[in-house]
């Protein structure tokens, strides 16, 4: 009978739970899911991390280049993110070209990237105008089940924190780039960002960490990305509008999880003889 509640009206199957302070998989209404990461697992890449947030599970991939910088920014790098929902990922991704979910984190990702949010683009630089890095960001989902910018986030800083590159200099005398395989290096400038993201419902009731049902069950959703206790980004397409109590109570929990992830990224991407440069 409860089968059939959910299938014909999966919103007031939804809403019973919400009026009882719980949900469908046992979570309190502001509480995340249990989060795992494992850094350096793809051996063929230059920097890798496998992230699980609940069932949804993102791999992010780097593979490096080096490139002549952007004419109209010759002093700084360059990071390519994508984001791929293959259609095995969920059943409702068709497979085809990159969907507008895909598309839209590719876009959030890109934002971040672009206002220095994730890293300060200038540490890839090796020398203005002539050589710099490019770092192509590939993140594979794996399995889809809510708050897919929050393990893109997690999984794109652990990769980065786990780059490991040849260490390159530039000999202005005989212009030319000049590396060592052996040695490698990582970089300065990989900043901690958090994305938290929450579904808000018509009665102003507000979860954490939606699953996908959730997500599509809500009057709206909004994606909070901090580092430390401060805002960087905010992201919140459409939907119903938030008042300064329920802010307040999305900073809190976002604060919460930021602290979380942090600690997971540090112990997971711990120093291994890869020395960072500026």
């Amino acid at each position: 009978m409860a089968t059939d509640h959910k299938t014909l009206q999966p919103l007031e199957f939804y809403k019973t739970f919400l009026d009882r302070k719980t949900r469908p998989d046992g979570r309190s209404l502001l509480e995340f899911r249990r989060m795992t990461l494992n850094a350096g697992s793809i051996g063929t890449a230059d920097g890798s991390a496998i992230v699980k947030c609940g069932n949804t599970a993102i791999i992010c991939g780097i593979k490096a280049e080096l490139v002549a910088p952007e004419r109209d920014e010759p002093q700084k790098g360059l990071i390519i993110p994508n984001v791929t929902l293959p259609s095995l990922c969920s059943s409702h991704i068709k497979s085809g070209p990159p969907g507008e979910t895909a598309q839209a984190a590719t876009q959030f990702i890109a934002e971040l990237v672009n206002n220095n949010i994730i890293m300060d683009l200038e540490t890839l630089c090796i020398k203005n105008s002539k050589w710099s890095w490019v770092l192509y960001c590939d993140l594979l989902c794996i399995n889809l089940d809510g708050s897919l910018l929050d393990a893109c986030v997690m999984a794109l800083v652990a990769a980065l924190k786990n780059l490991s590159l040849p260490v390159v200099s530039y000999d202005e005398e005989m212009d030319k780039l000049i590396s060592n395989i052996e040695d490698k290096m990582g970089f300065h400038g990989i900043k901690q960002p958090v994305t938290s993201t929450f579904s808000l419902f018509e009665n102003g009731i507000l979860i954490s960490d939606p699953t996908f049902e959730e997500e599509q069950l809500a009057a709206g959703v909004i994606s909070i990305t901090m580092e430390g206790t401060s805002v960087t980004h905010l992201y919140k397409p459409g939907g119903c509008t938030l008042n300064e109590k329920q802010v307040k109570k999305l900073m809190q929990q976002s604060e919460l999880k930021t602290k979380e992830v942090v600690k997971l990224i540090e112990e997971a991407c711990s120093p291994m003889g890869v020395e960072p440069i500026d």
